[in-house]
């Protein structure tokens, strides 16, 4: 008998090198693979997201069904909805500074980024209150024992210049122990819209040990980045009509920005005591600074004049993060069953910084831009909001013959701290919240679906009687099927959504400043995806969600759901081919489109529809890797989704991006 040992130690994850992802890392607490989940989600891979040369998380979000997110407006940062429910962002599985309060969506830089999971549903609530309908799940780069140094360079239209280095190795002779630093840094004259160009700088080193039992890993993250504003264009609610100016020149100043500084802290552990036992921690913690270097713009609804607030804003927020549970799996006769139970906390303060002295300026909107008043340091904080959060929940998976059953419960409690110069209150709340899934193979290849989760999310506010709010509640149906195709190289999933949400919050129209109980909302649709292999070296990836959104009553200030549109479609594809022995070479075309949607809830008025062809071309030899693509290659002039009463953001014109890179071992 000859006996070897087995030596385990960390490998390149599937993300960083293939479109079809098999694995998701964060959001499945029973280690499931996306295949045997009973629930429609996605998963962004990197080597998708270098192949369309994505600069931002909003870009990569494009090949996602049900997301709409836009980024940084005249009046905060990023922001992501799925199916119709906001979505503050999570890191690695955890709630950051953007879960409480900071608007600065995700700031993790793309060069970092080694997974989008987008989680609708059950997921998606076991991180906390704030995911009704889904989330936004950035999941960032391990190291492994596979020793590679890659660096990459980006140019284009703009002015724009960007580098990135990834470097990896193993520390130690047997591999267990790793390394892995990744930075990058980036520039531009300006961005499409003549303001302020993007401008950053990421440092994030990690190290990382794993044998058979045992994985850990720490990891340092430290990201300060600017963005100019998304441009835009004034709607005029006199006419009905948008303003006519120039929607790739700046308004008012080419000076406005916003600015993100982010330090993050984190660590993922695990521990295999036996084959059917082990325990899972996750930490993290997170300082954000977000200044918004603007100038607000109001247009009067009666006499169509705009004015420009001149002001300092900036908001700061801290916050920790711990999900700690444990995972057991045993045979009970034929049955394998499969149980998790875990606790996680988490806890954030927010203050809005703003300026002591503030202006208010006339302006004509067919005026060029014009010297801008300076802004005034933002350092006078109005208040603070701490939150605090404890969860306990359970999901347990049974396996018999081709049918899974999930069955999970999380148990909330919250504590919302808010103290100014003259109020303070302490607010207590608590919910529970279970959820269902069942997913059966009625063929090897063939799969039918369906899950049921309830959500609940705090309000801390009160009327302006003094009267609480009521909680929001929310119902979350879908069904499906997984269909493997091609000899299992590709994934189509498609689903029916049925989500229901309760006592929806409008801006109370008799006493500004204070909400209302408004009526519930609903969304149905379908949604369909398909990822993977069709043919060697042809892969695609397409996406499309048709939805209606409604109140289920009529009331005052709530006739139409806004930023809801009905149509969000993608497809792309792409295929590569070995040229010669030494050089390989493709071409790929992306579409990408949505419906119009109303910018308010009374359908004042509406953000046409969208759509945008993007193209590469790419060669690989020696080591480097050309990549050549134009962007929105038809120069269709389109516009983002809104909630403002007076603008409508501009989508990119056409324009050149060229990557260069290098393996150098």
């Amino acid at each position: 008998m000859i006996s070897n040992d087995i030596l385990v130690v960390a490998r390149r994850d599937e993300a960083e090198t293939r479109v079809l992802v098999d694995q998701a890392s964060t959001s499945d607490r029973n280690g499931a693979s996306l295949r045997e989940q009973a629930r429609n989600n996605q998963v962004i891979s990197a080597k998708l997201i270098a192949d369309q040369q994505a600069l931002t998380i909003n870009e990569a979000l494009r090949n996602a069904g049900g997301i709409v997110s836009s980024g940084p407006s005249t009046s905060s940062g990023s922001s992501y909805f799925v199916r119709g429910f906001s979505a503050a962002g999570l890191v690695n599985g955890l709630s950051g500074a953007s879960s409480y309060g900071v608007a600065a969506g995700s700031s993790q830089p793309i060069a970092n980024v080694e997974r989008v999971e987008v989680l609708k549903g059950p997921d998606a609530i076991l991180s906390g209150f704030e995911n009704l309908g889904g989330n936004v799940n950035v999941v960032t780069k391990r190291p492994s024992a596979d020793p590679f140094l890659i660096g990459t360079f980006d140019t284009g239209s703009y002015g724009l210049v960007r580098g990135s280095l990834d470097a990896n190795t193993a520390l130690t002779e047997n591999g267990k122990l790793s390394a892995r630093i990744v930075a990058s840094g980036e520039r531009a004259d300006r961005n499409y819209g003549g303001y302020a160009g993007n401008k950053g700088a990421l440092f994030a080193p990690t190290i990382r040990y794993k044998d058979g039992r045992t994985d850990i890993l720490f990891g340092l993250s430290a990201v300060n980045s600017i963005s100019g504003i998304t441009p835009f264009r004034a709607y005029n609610r006199l006419t009905g009509e948008l303003f006519n100016t120039d929607p790739y020149s700046p308004i008012y100043s080419s000076d406005q920005q916003v600015r993100v500084v982010n330090t993050r802290y984190y660590f993922d552990a695990s521990h295999k005591f036996s084959d059917g036992f082990s325990i899972v921690a996750r930490g993290m913690k997170e300082k954000t600074r977000l200044d918004l270097d603007l100038y607000p713009i109001t247009v009067s609804s009666r006499t169509n004049l705009a004015q420009v607030s001149v002001r300092g804003s900036a908001q700061t927020g801290k916050s920790n993060a711990l999900d700690v549970f444990a995972r057991m799996q045993g045979h009970v006769g034929g049955v394998h069953v499969k149980v998790n139970a875990g606790f996680n906390y988490s806890d954030g303060n927010f203050a809005p910084l703003s300026s002591s002295t503030s202006v208010t300026e006339r302006y004509d909107f067919e005026a060029i831009p014009m010297l801008s008043t300076p802004r005034p340091e933002a350092s006078v904080s109005s208040f603070t909001l701490g939150t605090r959060q404890y969860g306990a929940y359970g999901q347990m998976l049974v396996e018999v013959w081709k049918l899974k059953l999930l069955g999970s419960f999380r148990q909330n409690w919250y504590k919302q701290d808010y103290s100014s110069d003259f109020f303070s209150s302490t607010i207590n709340n608590k919910a529970g919240v279970p959820s269902f899934g069942a997913i059966l193979d009625l063929t090897p290849n063939f799969s039918v679906f369906a899950n049921y989760v309830e959500g609940n999310s705090p309000i801390t506010s009160t009327a302006f009687d003094g009267s609480p709010l009521p909680n929001i509640e929310s119902r979350n149906k879908e069904a499906g099927v997984k269909i493997d195709l091609f000899q299992r190289r590709a994934v189509l999933t498609a689903s029916y959504f049925d989500l229901t949400q309760a006592n929806v919050l409008f801006t109370d129209p008799d006493h500004p400043g204070f909400q209302i109980a408004g009526p519930g909302q609903r969304s149905r649709g379908i949604d369909l995806n398909l990822t993977g292999t069709i043919l060697p070296g042809w892969t695609m990836v397409a996406s499309l969600t048709r939805a209606k959104s409604e109140y289920t009553e009529k009331a005052p200030g709530a006739l139409v759901v806004a930023r809801a549109p009905r149509d969000i479609y993608s497809i792309y594809s792409s295929y590569s081919a070995k040229l010669t022995p030494t050089l390989s070479g493709g071409i790929s075309a992306g579409l990408y489109g949505r419906s119009s949607s109303s910018a308010d809830f009374l359908g004042t008025y509406y953000v046409p529809s969208a759509r945008q062809v993007d193209v590469n071309g790419f060669l690989t030899f020696d080591g480097f890797s050309v990549n050549v693509g134009v962007r929105n290659l038809f120069n269709r002039l389109n516009y983002n989704i809104t909630s403002a009463l007076s603008y409508i953001p501009v989508d990119e014109p056409r324009n050149v991006r060229v990557t260069l890179s290098k393996r150098f071992f």
